[in-house]
């Protein structure tokens, strides 16, 4: 399920700010489902939000082998989705932890592509 959501989340983020980039910082972007659909219901963006509207919040939690340390995550999801109830980014995932959350998954990824990482100094 976390690469599911991962997966569709920054697929998520990324239309909303490709697509609405009038926002100057994480904690303003909102979206409606009257925004969203203005044009044509059903795409990736309308689809997330009916998919998880009302869901439970998920927690993550990863080891960080450099820090020697657990990182908790927590991705909540809007409870209504319907015309003009706002839908903020920052009460899905804060800014700091969606960085994370994106870094980490990027980097499982990498670890699955890359044989070997050598550190030169």
């Amino acid at each position: 399920m976390e690469s599911e959501i991962g997966s569709e989340l920054f697929k998520f983020v990324r239309n909303v700010v490709a697509h609405f980039p009038f926002f100057k910082s994480w904690d303003e972007v909102y979206i409606n489902n009257s925004l969203v659909n203005w044009y044509k219901e059903g795409q990736t963006i309308d689809k997330f939000l009916k998919k998880y509207e009302g869901y439970k919040e998920v927690k993550y939690r990863f080891w960080e082998p450099d820090k020697k340390k657990m990182t908790y995550i927590t991705i909540s999801f809007p409870t209504e989705y319907i015309n003009d109830s706002n839908v903020f980014f920052k009460d899905i995932i804060s800014e700091k932890e969606g960085v994370k959350f994106s870094f980490i998954l990027m980097r499982q990824i990498m670890n699955t592509q890359v044989e070997e990482i050598k550190i030169t100094e």
